[in-house]
């Protein structure tokens, strides 16, 4: 899944459940989301100089990777004190755009 931390975890949760249930996907089926799966207090750790050797990528690019879910926000306020929040924001995070751009490289996933 990629997406922008800055989503409401519920919206981020919704969104994934609702994606199985319109794919009429089995209860067991796997996402890999980076924020889980990488010790984001050691990010360091799985991270080079070479985006190719990342987490990421490997997990984009392994046989059990079968698409990308790229969740989209709505444009939000966040109050008076905060700046609004822009729709569509993965497209603003670096490490999105690259899972996007792996998945649409790598002709077999879907997106």
């Amino acid at each position: 899944c990629s997406h922008w931390w800055g989503e409401p975890v519920h919206d981020f949760v919704h969104s994934v459940i609702r994606h199985a249930e319109v794919r009429r996907m089995p209860e067991t089926a796997p996402y890999w989301v980076c924020a889980y799966a990488n010790d984001q207090h050691e990010l360091e750790s799985s991270l080079s100089e070479d985006p190719q050797e990342s987490s990421f990528y490997k997990a984009l690019t392994s046989e059990h990777c079968e698409g990308v879910l790229l969740l989209l926000n709505d444009e939000f306020n966040q109050g008076d004190k905060l700046p609004r929040i822009a729709p569509a924001m993965p497209f603003t995070r670096i490490w999105c755009v690259f899972e996007v751009s792996t998945a649409l490289q790598n002709s077999r996933l879907s997106l």
